[in-house]
């Protein structure tokens, strides 16, 4: 497994993180606890020491579950976790819910971190994200709220997830943000050129999720699929499903035999950009890891076959 440094935060990842959201249980299928452990081990096991969480994902469930499978490693993983979602708010998208609110506010960030930290098993956070941008009227209060956790030790950086371009220069401008955590994949490359670039000249690491765009990257999904009803993708509109099943037909075409598979062709593309210091896709199996981490020291796509995917 190939590493890269985390920015200027001194902390190295590996190239390929993982993501557990799906192991929240409510949002993507079932799960059992035992079986969520012990892939999280294998993966580490296998290589990966970044792990991408949220105190929302399954009500707190995946940051326990690392917390259990991790809590005696101590500096040999990195794990960055997120807030702003009320922790049980998990669930919504595949129940049809509406979105929940967004908390920001120092009390509640205070609130949250002492709850991280719990379930963490953890003295100081490695990474504390915003899940998504404070909203403008409690923008300097609360990243005013993230500096002095910093101060007082209980998390080492912190950084934002998600927002718009506009967003996410303005936390690169103004705040003391060391990471930014971008949807980033061949199919949604709107972040690619200004603030991608713009962190990497800032030394702000750039951490890429949905690489597989929720599964249809995965080589598994066609239009006979149904997705069970805790899984959001149920949701999915029929009409931009099937489009972008044609999409994803056209990238294969492209990559041909140039990749041993769709999943790996799609996380090789990501990190051929200087600015990923880690991409996050989701695992639920060992075969899903062990396919994320051969990804690590394959061969690159073809610069010809990159200027192509670049074009989707």
């Amino acid at each position: 497994m190939r590493q890269r440094k985390f920015g200027k935060t001194g902390l190295i990842v590996s190239e390929i993180g993982m993501g557990t959201w799906e192991l929240g249980g409510r949002e993507w299928g079932d799960i059992g606890e035992k079986e969520a452990v012990d892939l999280l081990r294998y993966a580490f096991e296998t290589g990966v020491t970044f792990y991408d969480t949220a105190d929302q994902y399954g009500g707190g469930r995946a940051e326990r579950l690392l917390g259990e499978a991790f809590s005696a490693l101590g500096d040999r993983v990195v794990i960055a976790t997120k807030l702003g979602y009320e922790l049980d708010s998990d669930g919504w998208i595949s129940q049809g819910g509406t979105v929940p609110a967004f908390n920001a506010s120092p009390d509640y960030i205070r609130q949250a971190v002492e709850g991280s930290l719990t379930r963490l098993k953890k003295d100081a956070i490695d990474i504390y994200q915003f899940h998504a941008p404070p909203p403008a009227e409690a923008w300097d209060e609360a990243f005013g709220t993230m500096e002095k956790l910093k101060s007082e030790g209980k998390i080492r950086f912190y950084g934002l997830c998600l927002g718009n371009e506009e967003q996410a220069l303005k936390a690169i401008a103004e705040t003391g943000i060391s990471s930014l955590m971008l949807t980033y994949n061949i199919l949604n490359q709107d972040m690619a050129k200004l603030v991608m670039e713009t962190a990497a000249e800032k030394g702000i690491a750039v951490v890429a999720r949905q690489p597989l765009s929720s599964g249809l990257l995965s080589g598994q999904l066609n239009a006979n699929t149904e997705f069970a009803e805790n899984d959001y993708r149920k949701t999915w509109p029929r009409e931009k499903f099937l489009a972008d099943l044609e999409r994803v037909e056209k990238i294969k075409s492209v990559i041909s035999d140039k990749a041993r598979s769709l999943p790996q062709a799609a996380l090789k593309f990501i990190l051929a950009h200087p600015a990923v210091c880690s991409v996050v896709p989701g695992m639920m199996t060992p075969a899903q890891v062990k396919d994320g981490i051969a990804t690590s020291g394959a061969s690159p796509l073809p610069a010809a076959i990159l200027e192509k995917l670049r074009e989707n």
